[in-house]
């Protein structure tokens, strides 16, 4: 019986690791800040998963945690738009909290395992039209806050541990993710959903082929402009401004695949729940009309 330490598991991603956790015979910590939202999640599984309330950045913590745990997985982090505002922010959680973990790891518990979710960010921008990305392709340097800290995390684990792994992630698919109102609507781009994402992670806690690699994964590819549509069917909420992230697709997510069998949902089996009446989401998408006629507007000429 393995036990598990979760950091960020009361996030959208994250407890739905804890739910798929639950039906495990895993001992299940975890490690999350405390609030409205995580307490009223956590009330139904109480007697199945240890929570505990506090900061990733409190090293002392992180240090009693990890010494108790065989595998830490850490969804822990600060996203943009609000890692973006400065540096500072930006590696309160996303490079100091890495640290603390893989500090600890180091001092205390040599034998633990840590998967680090990172990001397709880290390659960069590119005005190309198609940038196929591989482990090997060298990053473009990101400027934006978020980014560095994903890359700064990542030389610390590899620089310092060898029981781990790092899963650059496509754009999930949740319903508030800040990537879904940014990328661009003509370019083909990796999407995963949180479920299949989660199913991967469950089969790399149970091998070990992936200790010391990092790995691009990819649940799917599909136009950003069909991801928009599909959002604003099911929730009634559109963006059509500051659509200028693209970072590239990848060519070699099968390397995982091969580990690890996972039947990756499709586009057109995507359900996107967005916890709100069909009333509200008929308003919505009544309200936001106008600005999807303009998104049909500006992507009727984009070529399939």
């Amino acid at each position: 019986m393995k036990d598990v330490l979760i950091t960020g598991g009361a996030g959208k991603i994250g407890f739905n690791l804890v739910e798929k956790l639950v039906e495990t015979n895993c001992n299940i910590t975890v490690l999350d800040l405390e609030s409205r939202d995580s307490l009223k999640k956590f009330v139904k599984i109480k007697d199945q998963v240890k929570v505990v309330y506090g900061d990733i950045e409190d090293a002392n913590l992180v240090r009693d945690l990890v010494k108790r745990n065989d595998i830490v997985i850490d969804y822990a982090g600060i996203m943009p738009p609000l890692a973006d505002l400065n540096e500072t922010i930006a590696n309160s959680t996303n490079f100091n909290g890495t640290k603390n973990i893989v500090d600890a790891i180091n001092e205390l518990n040599p034998e633990c395992v840590y998967i680090y979710m990172s990001f397709i960010s880290v390659y960069g921008q590119t005005h190309k039209k198609v940038r196929k990305l591989s482990i090997d392709t060298e990053s473009t340097h990101p400027e934006d806050y978020y980014s560095i800290s994903l890359i700064r995390s990542e030389d610390y684990i590899r620089s310092n541990l060898k029981k781990y792994a790092i899963l650059r992630m496509p754009i999930v698919l949740t319903r508030k993710n800040h990537f879904i109102n940014h990328m661009r609507l003509d370019r083909t781009i990796d999407f995963i959903t949180k479920e299949n994402l989660n199913d991967l992670v469950l089969g790399i806690m149970r091998s070990s082929k992936i200790y010391g690699k990092t790995f691009n994964i990819s649940g799917f590819k599909a136009k950003g402009r069909e991801v928009v549509e599909l959002f604003y069917k099911a929730t009634g909420s559109i963006s059509i401004l500051g659509r200028n992230i693209y970072y590239g697709e990848y060519e070699d997510s099968d390397r995982v695949d091969k580990i690890f069998k996972v039947d990756y949902s499709a586009l057109s089996n995507v359900e996107i729940d967005d916890g709100k009446s069909r009333i509200r989401v008929g308003f919505k998408k009544f309200v936001n009309y106008p600005r999807y006629l303009l998104f049909k507007f500006k992507t009727r000429n984009i070529k399939k």
